[in-house]
């Protein structure tokens, strides 16, 4: 039937005609009339159960099954992102609540920048400054600076130590005090310094400087010099030129103008260790600013690039007051040094003399005290790293003569052996110790040998404050002529009885030798006798040369017999150093 045919069929159909299903009947249309263009028959869906619809129903459930792994996938990836939400919503929201509602109660005095009542700083303190490059958790220290600031005289009084010194890290041991920042931070530069100035002070307070970002976080600083400098850049090997006057200084030419004068270049001066301080007063002046509210923003500004355990009203009053001291009560010093040696990795090394410290850092008004000399045995071990036959024994005997006034051996020789090879050139001095004795002690060895390179020992060592390992510029001959000399330095002494007592002399003379000679030979009874006559009431300690050491082992000698006046003379009939004539004072005590 053509689409035409039919459409004839339905134009006369009675548009209000209703069709009318009997339910009863499945449904189905009662009317069977040839001229419907659907018939029921078409509307049987019972022929295709076995094959259409268990096709379908095959693939539908495997879309089915492919949308619910989907959906499934879905969900987690949406879970994933509701907890990260949720995560960063918790964080960003305690900060934002915690920032919005209780930074007032929460930041005080650690974060809050407030101007106390007066800036002046009003006590004694002692204070260690150290500054570094741009990392603070593994610094890398160019300049380390000790200040003590008296309150009564409005007074600092600065030490500028070079980071290459060789002093006794606590848990360490002999080390380069630079390296002790990057170890275990300020406290134990704190502590490293503490123990080794040896002026019996301690540290308050520190300060560790990120000197780039301070400085380009204040906008630069003016740097005052007195005189035209070449400053290295160790960024790139080039060179910057500082005038004399005032030049502005930003972060770089800060960080490579400390590297220059931290000790480090060979033909920079030790004693220009100084011009440190005048960088570090700088940044000190432009802290403080013109004004309190200037010196607080500044604070603000730089809080991030400082590790200090100073709160910040106490960082307030130290600025503040440290830049409004007079250039003369502005003292700054370098660090003594005893002795400078080079080393193929580290370069430079010193070895710190203290002996002045304590003359230094005496508050005005107060006369300086004498500081007493250490007087400490040092432990050695002497190694043949030559192969002269003998050559460590000569030394040992060498290094055994050397006494203290005191009489009071400078060294004890733990073992004098060969090395683990007759290959050493060059004369080694190490040391396992940075206590300050054994550091001069290191330097006294150097001059006694007139060879060797003092270095920090590497690792530990049992016993010994030093190990000598001999090399070939050592000379055996030089060991034998020290030794006949120190011989001759032998003090030669006569005891003589003049209160009668039977053997009075002779024991006195083992007294006297089993205390004086009994870490090393320094005293010789050379004769006990009886004196002109036995009517001496007070013992007579004679003096007869003026030899080094004889009037100081004189007066011990009086210290240690209990009785004496001391006496010089010139009629040396016995020839020897000293004369001591027992009286009755000394039985009758």
């Amino acid at each position: 039937m053509s689409f035409d045919e039919d459409e004839k069929k339905f134009k006369g159909r009675d548009s209000g005609e209703r069709d009318s299903y009997n339910m009863d009947n499945g449904g189905k249309k009662p009317r069977n009339s040839g001229d419907d263009f659907f018939k029921d028959e078409d509307f049987e869906l019972e022929s295709y159960k076995d094959e259409e619809v268990e096709s379908e129903g095959f693939r539908s459930k495997r879309i089915k099954e492919k949308r619910k792994k989907g959906k499934k996938f879905f969900r987690i990836i949406a879970v994933m992102l509701a907890l990260v939400v949720v995560a960063a919503g918790v964080v960003f929201g305690y900060r934002y609540i915690k920032n919005r509602y209780f930074s007032e109660a929460e930041i005080t005095e650690e974060e809050g920048i407030s101007i106390p009542e007066s800036l002046v700083l009003g006590q004694d303190i002692n204070l260690v400054i150290a500054c570094a490059g741009e990392n603070l958790l593994e610094p890398e220290v160019s300049s380390i600076m000790f200040s003590s600031y008296y309150s009564s005289e409005n007074k600092l009084i600065s030490l500028c130590i070079p980071v290459k010194t060789l002093m006794d890290i606590p848990g360490i041991g002999a080390e380069l005090v630079g390296k002790s920042v990057k170890v275990g931070g300020m406290d134990l530069l704190s502590l490293t310094l503490e123990k080794n100035l040896g002026m019996d002070m301690k540290i308050d307070y520190y300060i560790l400087l990120d000197v780039y970002n301070v400085v380009n976080k204040l906008g630069g600083i003016d740097l005052e010099l007195d005189e035209e400098i070449t400053v290295k850049n160790y960024d790139d090997g080039s060179t910057f030129k500082l005038e004399k006057g005032k030049n502005p200084v930003d972060g770089t030419k800060a960080v490579n103008f400390l590297e220059y004068f931290s000790g480090n270049e060979k033909e920079v001066p030790i004693e220009n260790v100084t011009k440190q301080k005048l960088l570090f007063d700088a940044i000190i002046s432009k802290i403080a600013g013109e004004s309190d509210e200037k010196l607080s923003d500044n604070l603000n500004l730089i809080k991030d690039f400082i590790d200090t355990d100073l709160s910040m009203e106490e960082r307030s009053k130290i600025f503040s007051t440290f830049s409004k001291i007079e250039p003369g009560k502005n003292e700054v010093h370098a660090l003594p040094i005893l002795s400078t040696n080079e080393l193929p990795e580290e370069g430079i090394v010193y070895v710190p003399d203290i002996s002045r410290l304590a003359e230094i850092f005496k508050k005005e008004g107060t006369p300086p005290e004498e500081v007493a000399a250490v007087e400490e045995t040092v432990n050695l071990t002497i190694l043949n790293g030559a192969g002269t036959p003998g050559l460590a024994a000569k030394v040992s005997e060498l290094l055994k003569s050397q006494v203290f006034e005191s009489g009071k051996s400078k060294y004890n020789i733990l073992k004098a052996e060969n090395a683990d090879n007759f290959n050493y050139d060059t004369t080694e001095i190490l040391v396992y110790s940075g206590q300050s004795y054994v550091a001069e002690a290191a330097n006294d060895i150097k001059n006694i040998l007139e060879v060797g390179n003092i270095t920090p020992g590497e690792g530990e060592s049992a016993n010994s404050d030093i190990i000598i390992v001999l090399g070939a510029d050592y000379k055996a001959e030089a060991a034998e002529k020290a030794v006949s000399e120190e011989v001759e330095k032998i003090v030669k002494i006569n005891i003589l009885n003049g209160e009668g007592t039977a053997k009075l002399a002779f024991t006195v003379k083992g007294i006297i030798e089993s205390y004086f000679n009994e870490d090393g030979k320094i005293l010789e009874v050379v004769e006990t006798k009886d004196a002109d006559n036995w009517n001496y009431t007070q013992t007579k300690i004679i003096i007869f040369t003026s030899r080094e050491g004889v009037n100081t082992l004189a007066q011990q000698l009086q210290e240690r017999l209990g009785v004496g006046v001391i006496e010089y003379s010139d009629n040396n009939v016995d020839n020897v150093d000293i004369s001591i004539i027992l009286g009755s004072d000394y039985t009758n005590k």
